[in-house]
């Protein structure tokens, strides 16, 4: 596949250019450096592409924060592996072969031992480190930054307990993605795009940290094939996804394993049966009974409206070493009785809370960014978890789609606060939230525009 030219649509080349292209002026002018843009793309057969093909409907449209995130890629997986299959076919290779999937998500699976869970950290030997697997060159890249993720990053326990798929905007995230029309560069991300997709993809970097390269690393295939489960693990749990005409009907472009061009709507792939594929349940996962408890906590956001209740004033930019932003506290009644509710264990229980983190601005691929609540007074800190920004150069940079205000995120924080009322002694005042990159930004670079705490009215 990618001896056969860039403009061919079964060509590796023209399948990775369907999920983002987009030769920026900054990539052009890294040429020489470890990787780039530029570096990646020159390698194609019959590069550069006419800008006809760039412009085309079919490149560069990949779905990012919007509820055709989900639909979109597994109709990107199905056609890709009925590409690869043929080709495997046609050089002598099995005729049922199918797409595995990377499940790292085993990686905090509590009924492995810590081998096997450190194992599913790491990327299948077969894809190399530093060098490749001799019996696997293919699946090997010289653009790979990292060839294990953490336990953090490859948390997906949170999203799985997020119980409906889409949100409007202002709303808690859901599952699936935010209600809204063809969205190829990033705002606001869903749950599980969130939480794992986006931190996977930063956390093994290179060019899986770029949407313009990503899909020409083997690995991501796997990536996304197993985000693809957790959708049907999800939906085998009970849930359900949207019945709305308008994303049921959507459709998009696409090219077969003969290079025809099909149509396809959305309501055509939400069964993988009728697809010819089925993934193996793993969830639940083994669970304590205080993380069942958070579950339950957890499980009413988006069904009730939720207050802003503390904001901070000022952009915070991130270093490569932790940054606090102090937390003002907003003088409403309503977010007040919510406060003592928070920080008072004899008023009530919890209610649910989140921090979001918004219009985060800035440019370069970032490894996750770690998110912490520090009580001042004690310096008590804990982990609330992190955010991956992927996609964060172009949600920054103004298009025809947006005005380049960059990525919005969301963190459920109902665990920490459960944590802190029970077990220590604090103001309201004393909270201050910290950023902190997991790896030195190096000359990436990016702004938060405001965090916020919010709790369930």
């Amino acid at each position: 596949m990618k001896k056969r030219d860039i403009s061919d649509p079964t060509s590796w080349w023209y399948q990775g250019a369907i999920h983002g292209f987009g030769l920026s002026k900054a990539a052009v002018l890294a040429v020489g450096k470890p990787w780039s843009e530029y570096s990646v793309w020159a390698q194609a057969v019959g590069f550069p592409p006419s800008e006809k093909l760039v412009d085309s409907d079919f490149w560069q449209q990949c779905q990012h924060g919007s509820w055709f995130f989900l639909p979109w890629h597994r109709m990107y997986l199905q056609y890709f592996e009925a590409i690869v299959r043929k080709t495997i076919i046609e050089l002598g290779g099995p005729d049922d072969w199918s797409l595995p999937y990377w499940n790292y998500c085993d990686g905090n699976n509590l009924a492995l031992n810590t081998a096997e869970q450190n194992q599913a950290l790491h990327l299948p030997p077969e894809f190399g480190t530093t060098e490749p697997n001799p019996d696997f060159p293919g699946l090997w890249i010289e653009e790979r930054a990292f060839f294990s993720v953490t336990h953090n990053n490859a948390a997906c326990e949170s999203s799985m307990r997020v119980p409906y798929f889409a949100s409007t905007q202002g709303e808690p995230v859901g599952f699936g993605g935010q209600m809204n029309t063809f969205s190829h560069n990033p705002g606001t991300f869903g749950a599980l795009e969130d939480h794992p997709h986006n931190k996977i993809h930063v956390a093994i970097s290179g060019a899986m940290g770029d949407p313009n390269t990503a899909a020409l690393d083997p690995i991501f295939w796997l990536h996304h094939a197993n985000i693809d489960r957790l959708w049907q693990n999800w939906i085998q749990q009970g849930n359900s996804d949207p019945d709305s005409s308008t994303w049921l009907n959507q459709t998009f472009d696409f090219h077969d394993e003969n290079a025809l061009p099909v149509t396809i709507a959305v309501k055509a792939v939400l069964n993988t049966e009728e697809l010819g594929y089925t993934y193996s349940k793993n969830y639940p996962l083994n669970t304590s009974t205080e993380t069942l408890k958070i579950a339950a906590l957890t499980s009413s956001l988006g069904a009730n409206m939720f207050d802003t209740i503390a904001a901070t004033t000022e952009p915070l930019k991130l270093t490569s070493t932790p940054a606090s932003a102090p937390i003002d506290f907003l003088p409403q009644q309503k977010s007040d009785t919510n406060l003592k509710a928070l920080s008072t264990p004899e008023i009530s229980e919890p209610t649910s809370v989140i921090i979001m983190l918004e219009n985060i601005t800035g440019e370069g691929v970032i490894a996750p960014i770690d998110v912490f609540i520090r009580v001042a007074h004690s310096g008590e800190r804990i982990q609330v978890g992190s955010i991956g920004l992927f996609g964060l150069s172009q949600a920054s940079t103004p298009s025809k789609q947006h005005a380049g205000t960059g990525i919005n995120a969301q963190l459920d924080a109902t665990d920490v606060f459960h944590t802190l009322r029970a077990h220590s002694q604090w103001q309201l005042e004393d909270i201050h939230i910290e950023v902190e990159p997991s790896k030195a930004l190096g000359e990436a670079n990016a702004t938060i525009g405001r965090i916020s705490i919010k709790a369930e009215v």
